[in-house]
């Protein structure tokens, strides 16, 4: 398994443990949204974590390219008529934290 298989696995475990302890109803679909989200940014991802694991880009330059691929996943998070916005707005600021975590983590 490589060091971005690592991550990835990591991020999707401790993101269910999260939106379990954030999202209190609508977490069928929530889950369903998450695991999509995860699948549609690993190329990106990829791309970002190796780029960060060389040095191309700082740790904040990495912030901002996951905060707006989180603010994407919230977007898409909201569409769930359950879910209230404060709701998806606290998950998105822990994964948010959780993808720049775990990328420093693993990668650096």
């Amino acid at each position: 398994m490589s060091k971005f298989d690592d991550y990835i696995d990591a991020v999707s475990k401790d993101a269910r443990k999260l939106l379990g302890a954030t999202i209190k109803q609508g977490k069928k679909e929530a889950t369903a949204i998450l695991d999509a989200h995860v699948q549609n940014s690993k190329v990106r991802l990829k791309r970002w974590t190796a780029l960060l694991a060389k040095g191309a880009i700082e740790k904040r330059e990495f912030e901002l390219l996951v905060n707006n691929q989180i603010t994407l996943g919230r977007m898409r998070l909201r569409t769930v008529e359950v879910i209230g916005k404060r709701a998806a707005l606290d998950f998105r600021d822990a994964l948010r934290s959780l993808f720049v975590d775990k990328a420093v983590e693993v990668f650096l």
